[in-house]
C-alpha cells in the first residue's frame, strides 16, 4: 500500500527534460486532431503540391512519390529549410480550419516558428533512410492526417512509430528514419517546425508513461 501511494506522487519531469535528457525517439501528443476536416481542405489544394527533395540522392537512389506544400514558410513551393522572413502562405488562406487548429495547439510566433507543411506520399511511394540533424532531442511535430494501413514510418534502430489517422507525435529526426506507403491510398501528414506548449508535453508524457 505504501508503494502504491508513493507512486501517485511521482513528479512529472519538466518539458525541457523530456525533450532533451531522455533520448525518446518519439512522444505521442495528447491533443485532438480534426483529421477529416484537414484532409478535406488539403484535397482542395492538392494540385499545388510539388516534389520534395527531388534532387536528394541516398546511396545513389531517389525518393519516390514524396510531395510537399507549405502552409507557413517563404512561399507555398519553398519546401526546404531557408533563411528569410517566414509567414502564412496563400495555402493557409485556403485551409482555415487547418490553420486555426495549428494556432490553437502550438506556439506560433516569429521567434520559434519555422516551416509548416503538408507532406504527401503517393501510393507505392517511399522516403529512403536518412537523418536530418545531429542534435539529439525531441523537436519536430509530425501529425498523421491520413495514414493508411500498409504505410510505415520506421526508425530502423528504434522501431515503428504507431501512426494512425489523427495521431500527433513529437519526434527526434536525428535518428535515421524511412517511410514507405505499401497501400493504394495517399499518405498525408503535417510536419511543424515550432514549439509545443510545456503543459501539453508534460501531460502527454504523463499519459504515456505514468498511466495505470
Amino acid at each position: 500500500m505504501i508503494i502504491e501511494s508513493l507512486a501517485k506522487y511521482k513528479p512529472i519531469p519538466t518539458a525541457e527534460r523530456i525533450k532533451t535528457e531522455f533520448r525518446l525517439p518519439w512522444l505521442e501528443l495528447d491533443i485532438e486532431v480534426p483529421h477529416k476536416e484537414i484532409l478535406n481542405e488539403y484535397l482542395n489544394v492538392e494540385s499545388d503540391a510539388i516534389l520534395h527533395r527531388s534532387d536528394d540522392k541516398v546511396l545513389g537512389a531517389e525518393h519516390k512519390g514524396w510531395r510537399s506544400l507549405t502552409i507557413h514558410g517563404k512561399d507555398k513551393h519553398n519546401t526546404e529549410d531557408s533563411d528569410g522572413i517566414l509567414d502564412w502562405t496563400d495555402i493557409a488562406d485556403k485551409c482555415p480550419k487547418t490553420v486555426q487548429w495549428i494556432k490553437d495547439n502550438f506556439i506560433i510566433n516569429s521567434d520559434v516558428t519555422g516551416r509548416i507543411r503538408f507532406m504527401h506520399l503517393d501510393p507505392g511511394g517511399y522516403i529512403l533512410p536518412h537523418h536530418d540533424r545531429e542534435e539529439k532531442r525531441l523537436n519536430e511535430i509530425n501529425v498523421a492526417i491520413r495514414h493508411p494501413e500498409g504505410c510505415i514510418f520506421k526508425f530502423p534502430e528504434r522501431g515503428i512509430i504507431p501512426f494512425v489517422d489523427g495521431k500527433a507525435f513529437m519526434i527526434d529526426i536525428s535518428n535515421t528514419h524511412t517511410v514507405y506507403n505499401d497501400s493504394n491510398e495517399m499518405r498525408l501528414h503535417i510536419i511543424l517546425h515550432t514549439e509545443v506548449p510545456d503543459n501539453i508535453i508534460e501531460r502527454s508524457y504523463e499519459k504515456s508513461y505514468y498511466s495505470t
